[in-house]
């Protein structure tokens, strides 16, 4: 059984093994800056992010065992996941579905229509170790019943970073077409292009 804990404060001791997790998990041109991290948990504390959520996640024993950072709703009927990750020493133990289906169950409380996310694109990596952590991880999602988008090109761009091509998931909570996955892209992220058929798969 795991707790889902709302950082709302950067001062919180978990906020530090949050940060922690993230830099450790998450390639550098995957990263945004820390300081957006701080910069939104004090936007909440002021009341001007409600949809925003930073969650450390403990184990029984209150250990800390892994981290999400989530968007309800900021895009109507639209769950945003931008970070999920566990702890190496806590893996393989079904931590990260219980976190994903966490995500999910806060989206159906909120009666939105589907979960959206980025993930890596194995063929872009020469790397096999890191192309082979890209499949597993997209076979993860597909078991947690998310689909990949097809028909698209996606290109994320942060500060300071080269851009980089990703994959876009859904993990629909009603019925979601091709084409409306597709538009709910667009509202979520900028350098989406259809180009070719669109597919849910």
């Amino acid at each position: 059984m795991l707790t889902f804990v709302d950082i709302g404060d950067p001062t919180d001791k978990l906020f530090d093994a949050w940060l922690d997790l993230y830099q450790a998990s998450f390639p550098p041109e995957e990263r945004i800056p820390a300081s957006d991290f701080v910069r939104l948990l004090r936007e909440k504390a002021a009341g001007t992010r409600p949809n925003s959520h930073i969650q450390a996640v403990l184990d029984q024993s209150g250990e800390f065992v892994a981290l999400l950072r989530y968007d309800l709703g900021k895009e109507p009927g639209i769950a945003y996941l931008w970070y999920l990750a566990v702890d190496p020493a806590a893996r393989g133990g079904g931590i990260g579905s219980e976190c994903f289906s966490e995500v999910v169950r806060r989206a159906e409380e909120g009666r939105l229509r589907a979960v959206v996310f980025e993930v890596e694109i194995p063929e872009h990596f020469d790397n096999p170790e890191r192309r082979e952590f890209a499949r597993r991880r997209i076979e993860f999602y597909r078991r947690q019943g998310a689909l990949v988008l097809r028909g698209i090109r996606y290109i994320q761009q942060l500060p300071g970073q080269p851009p980089i091509p990703l994959h876009i998931m859904v993990r629909p909570i009603e019925s979601v077409s091709a084409q409306e996955a597709f538009e709910m892209a667009r509202k979520l992220f900028d350098n989406v292009t259809q180009v070719g058929e669109l597919e849910l798969v």
